[in-house]
């Protein structure tokens, strides 16, 4: 892997030369093929995909169906029926969690864990409320990870769902899915698996038929791609029992007034209604044929490469005496720590001002962090256009974080 190519391909570290960017878990840096890809649409094909009747129409349709066929491989889906496109992985969680409204029955259990981003808790909680129904937490080890021997204990007849993300975006730990689903499955066939894989598909493998999840949902821009696009991939015979969260164009075969009656189209475009995202999701092929050259097992690779020297480095200089570090050893491609007695966004705004290192501050929009011990936190995160010589520079800023103070005085 030429490192310097790679880093060569993306625009704002060229047009941002004296920064670091250090917060690929919030999103990742857009290479040039992926915005540039954006702009053709526009000014080439710029086509509502809802019609053949022109070149570019035609175009536009290819574009939607290839892409849906690039996702299908990438995640290794049975069918591209199965590959639904959405704003992003929060509309997802809440297509599943509400097109699931007639399924469930007051009583019936939803598992879900104090890790979960709040697109992964909220839906839930609402629906919850609206139709009685039992929120249950997913029991976790001492490293956070989910502990499956004592979750299989609590699954019940009553367990409709269990929904948890591959990877936290605080504490980074990776679930074992396939073990966990098994473990659900074997107690209650009938248990819909969820799966959250927004921080984890830009990663690491994805394979939804191995791991035999119903639902797995993930964002564009977590993967290198344009915002506003995402997936929601649903194990065919479960997501025809989703009733559509928004109606509208596209995804209606007939509609009649008198008598009330209407039909709606077949998987996957009965959960596509609207005008879709079609530059964004050609940008999106674009990111997807990025991975896939340099390949996710090389860039899972590079970032495990980076979390060990940062380990590595940090230990070296005596930082985990002084600061609290929550995931230090494991191996996700970030690191969650805080400053005793110091806000987070003053040690944010100290690295930004002082070091050009930008990084993320705050609760990670994962509200319940604080009963495992911290509410808010620093986080610092990799992506393939990450280096040594930058951790390096990060270990330097918080040697002196002492001083965070001195260009606010």
């Amino acid at each position: 892997m030429n490192l310097a190519n790679i880093r060569a391909q993306f625009g704002y570290l060229k047009n941002n030369p004296q920064e670091i960017y250090f917060d690929s878990s919030a999103t990742f840096l857009k290479p040039l093929i992926v915005s540039r890809a954006e702009q053709f649409y526009y000014e080439h094909i710029n086509a509502n995909p809802h019609s053949f009747d022109y070149q570019n129409a035609y175009q536009s349709n290819q574009i939607l169906s290839q892409t849906r066929k690039q996702v299908q491989t990438f995640i290794n889906a049975r069918s591209e029926q199965e590959v639904v496109f959405t704003s992003g992985a929060s509309f997802g969680l809440n297509q599943i969690a509400f097109g699931l409204r007639d399924y469930l029955n007051p009583g019936d259990e939803i598992f879900v864990s104090d890790l979960e981003h709040s697109s992964n808790l909220v839906p839930w909680l609402v629906l919850a409320q609206e139709k009685q129904l039992v929120i249950k937490e997913i029991p976790l080890t001492e490293t956070f990870a989910i502990d499956i021997d004592q979750l299989s204990k609590m699954i019940t007849p009553k367990t409709k769902v269990v929904s948890f993300a591959v990877m936290s975006n605080t504490i980074g730990i990776s679930n074992d899915v396939k073990k966990i689903t098994t473990a659900i499955k074997q107690v209650n066939v009938q248990t819909l698996v969820c799966v959250d894989g927004a921080q984890s598909v830009g990663h690491q493998k994805t394979d939804v038929q191995a791991w035999g999840v119903d639902f797995f949902t993930f964002s564009a821009h977590k993967m290198y791609g344009p915002f506003g696009v995402g997936v929601l991939y649903g194990n065919q015979n479960v997501l025809e029992t989703l009733k559509p969260l928004v109606f509208g164009g596209g995804m209606s075969e007939s509609v009649r007034v008198e008598p009330l009656k209407y039909q709606l189209t077949p998987l996957p475009v009965r959960l596509e209604a609207g005008t879709p995202n079609i530059a964004g999701i050609y940008a999106f092929s674009k990111a997807l044929d990025f991975i896939n050259e340099i390949r996710i097992e090389t860039i899972h690779n590079h970032e495990l490469k980076l979390k060990k020297y940062a380990q590595t480095k940090i230990k070296a200089a005596n930082l985990n005496s002084e600061l609290v570090f929550y995931n230090l050893e494991n191996d996700a491609p970030m690191l969650l720590f805080n400053l005793k007695g110091v806000n987070p966004q003053d040690i944010a705004s100290f690295l930004a001002h002082d070091y050009q290192i930008s990084v993320r501050s705050g609760a990670m929009c994962a509200r319940l962090t604080a009963e495992l011990g911290f509410k808010i936190s620093v986080r610092v995160s990799f992506g393939i256009y990450n280096t040594e010589k930058e951790i390096d520079k990060l270990v330097e800023g918080l040697k002196n974080i002492e001083h965070f103070l001195d260009h606010i005085l």
